[in-house]
């Protein structure tokens, strides 16, 4: 069986040892890589050959040299099949959303289960797109207040529009659902509420130019 690998980006030496550990204990993950910031692990990129590039990224967000959002959005212009998902200790709303426009897609808090975020990185791996039920909640939230204010004055990209399925979907996730359930109570299969959360986060960053996310990086 392919091995899924790995690169961890986090500048706490216990956590990233830690979260090396945790996925050495799986025979299907490959640690290919442990960074303590985002200009490290890019220059490595540039360096690895194919057999080394790493399938997903777990990129943290506040790290110095590079922080996340940067090399999220440097990472994703350069190798655009590298999936990213933030780790990270922020439920900031700026952050959230420009980690997201940034190219990332997925979001989990590093206080999560590490079953949950093993789980997370799996479904990421096989097409999904993982997001905690914090981050659901504030993403929901935004897109609501987003909808109420003067396009003009919103920080979110005015092109952003949800479907009724998709507010339901990100609603169901708020409230504690897995795929499984959400999919069960909506007459859907796994498959298209995967792909419903997919475009919810493209959405979210399609209409966005790199310019933009970087005006989002000096409100950080």
């Amino acid at each position: 069986m392919e091995k899924i690998k790995i690169a961890l980006v986090e500048d706490s030496k216990l956590l990233l040892a830690r979260l090396a550990e945790g996925f050495s204990l799986y025979d299907s993950f490959k640690v290919v890589g442990k960074y303590s910031n985002g200009k490290s692990i890019i220059n490595s990129l540039e360096k690895s050959n194919h057999e080394n590039m790493p399938d997903i990224i777990l990129m943290d967000i506040e790290m110095p040299k590079k922080n996340g959002i940067e090399a999220t959005l440097e990472i994703k212009e350069k190798y655009p099949d590298i999936d990213i998902m933030m780790l990270t200790v922020f439920e900031d709303d700026v952050k959230i959303f420009a980690s997201i426009q940034a190219g990332a897609s997925g979001y989990m808090l590093k206080d999560e289960p590490f079953e949950s975020i093993l789980n997370a990185v799996h479904e990421l791996y096989n097409g999904g797109a993982p997001i905690s039920q914090s981050i659901a909640r504030k993403v929901l939230s935004l897109i609501k207040s987003n909808l109420d204010e003067d396009k003009n004055n919103s920080s979110i990209h005015p092109e952003l529009v949800l479907s009724e399925r998709e507010l339901e979907l990100l609603n169901g996730l708020v409230n504690g659902g897995s795929y499984t359930t959400i999919a069960n109570d909506l007459f859907l299969s796994p498959h298209t509420v995967k792909t419903h959360i997919k475009n919810i986060y493209k959405k979210l960053h399609v209409h966005t130019r790199a310019a933009a996310v970087r005006a989002w990086l000096g409100k950080l």
